[in-house]
């Protein structure tokens, strides 16, 4: 019994896992991991409210997800100057937290040339990228952000993309971002950015190239 009561408690610690997830779509699947555990550990100690309750529970983590991958977002996304956007500065202050694990040196300067672009998704500003044009040709990413509850890769997607396109103008264009911060290095090398060397920060240099 000693081994079923060990799977129970594991359960118990994937459910909580779940509860803190700010992302939706990971809060339905480990949760359903869970639940599908508990189901399990119901029908091992023979209680079937246990394991009524949380097949149920599985159930209603499967019926969401199918729905979340069935529903097609809309995205877009909204460009400005620094120097006189508001928004983004309530916004920069809202996420700075958040922000600084990713880019803790990040600090705009509104007249170095930079530009704001926000990621809309369904209309809900879910991400940012602050750039500008280097001496080189090249698009040098100053912060590229996007808020704990949209961190499923798709934002970031459309940006490198539809938006990216955009911006090369049929031209071909490369992207450069520097990062220091692990997390964010994996994020970049998923959405298709190769590692170059360092500067004399210790950054690691990132390349992307689109073609517009």
């Amino acid at each position: 019994m000693v081994g079923i009561e060990l799977f129970g408690t594991a359960a118990s610690i994937i459910v909580a896992i779940s509860l803190m997830m700010k992302n939706i779509k990971w809060l339905r699947i480990i949760n359903g991991v869970g639940a599908a555990a508990f189901a399990v550990y119901g029908a091992a100690i023979g209680s079937i409210p246990v394991l009524v309750l949380n097949a149920f529970i599985v159930a209603i983590d499967l019926w969401y997800l199918a729905r979340m991958r069935a529903t097609r977002d809309t995205f877009g996304s909204i460009a400005g100057d620094p120097a006189d956007w508001t928004y983004l500065d309530l916004f920069l202050d809202f996420y700075r937290r958040d922000i600084a694990r990713y880019a803790p040196d990040f600090v705009l300067d509104k007249g170095a040339g930079w530009r704001a672009e926000f990621i809309l998704r369904d209309m809900l500003p879910v991400a940012l990228v602050i750039f500008r044009n280097a001496p080189d040709g090249s698009i040098e990413i100053g912060l590229d952000y996007a808020v704990p509850s949209h961190r499923d890769m798709q934002s970031a997607c459309f940006y490198f993309t539809k938006a990216a396109e955009r911006i090369a103008k049929g031209q071909e264009l490369v992207f450069v971002e520097r990062s220091a911060t692990p997390e964010h290095q994996r994020y970049l090398e998923r959405v298709g950015f190769v590692a170059g060397g360092r500067d004399s920060s210790g950054k690691t240099e990132y390349r992307k190239t689109v073609r517009g």
